[in-house]
């Protein structure tokens, strides 16, 4: 092709024929620039494309990740929904344990973990950390994603004060006699007997009062907040999950036309 047009050219100038010569030289220049401009617009489509194919692709691993999420936070709060109600009687037997055997089931049943609620941040920290956070084009989904992530830290962060608390509630002096207890009574070569559990039936004492209030940490401010911040992420999880995948249908619709 580029021999074609140079013979021209030539021929052209040989002919002396200038002024036809500048018309076709201005029109090869016009053939250059159409052909650059087709050039530019075909990679702009190009990396349009792949753009799209990337945002997809976030869309879809998000929707996944919280998805997982979801399933996970939904089993804690039924292992949590049981706790409570062991919880429930476990209050009730608090009123009335007059015997180690009382306390020892009592304690049974109050069952929490000082662990933190866990969530998949794989995909989300890859995209803030890759610029890819730029290529999701609805701003309203962006949003809800920065404000889901920041719940999640808020609540992490209550979590994480209340367990400090719990570590606190445990360290007292007061419940020296109890912590003993639960070490030793379960061991076959240990006499209970020979302990003062005297604080067991008395209501007023240092050591009831302390583990009363241990107890009521765990059950409410543990077991409790933890249930009802869980319950409010999977809430919002549900409602982020629907948004992406309605968002994920309009790419791909858009896409297919």
């Amino acid at each position: 092709m580029i021999k074609f047009f140079r013979k021209i050219r030539q021929k052209l100038l040989s002919e002396s024929k200038f002024s036809k010569y500048l018309i076709y030289a201005i029109g090869e220049v016009i053939l250059v620039v159409i052909g650059i401009l087709i050039a530019i617009q075909l990679n702009d489509l190009n990396e349009n494309n792949k753009e799209r194919k990337r945002e997809l692709s976030f869309l879809q691993k998000l929707k996944d990740d919280i998805n997982l999420d979801i399933q996970d936070l939904a089993l804690t709060d039924s292992l949590l929904a049981v706790y409570q109600s062991n919880q429930e009687e476990a209050l009730e037997l608090l009123l009335k344990v007059n015997s180690v055997k009382d306390i020892m089931t009592l304690d049974s049943l109050i069952v929490f973990g000082w662990n933190n609620i866990a969530v998949n941040r794989k995909t989300y920290d890859e995209m803030l950390n890759t610029s890819g956070i730029y290529i999701i084009k609805n701003k309203d989904l962006l949003n809800n994603l920065s404000d889901y992530y920041a719940l999640i830290e808020k609540y992490q962060q209550f979590l994480r004060e209340i367990n400090e608390d719990s570590r606190e509630h445990i360290k007292t002096p007061n419940l020296d006699p109890f912590v003993f207890l639960r070490k030793h009574y379960r061991n076959p070569s240990f006499d209970i007997n020979r302990l003062d559990t005297s604080w067991i039936r008395n209501y007023n004492s240092p050591t009831y009062l302390a583990l009363s209030r241990y107890y009521s940490h765990a059950i409410d401010a543990v077991n409790g907040n933890k249930r009802r911040y869980i319950i409010k992420i999977l809430k919002n999880s549900n409602e982020l999950a629907d948004e992406i995948e309605l968002e994920i249908r309009k790419k791909v619709s858009i896409n297919n036309k």
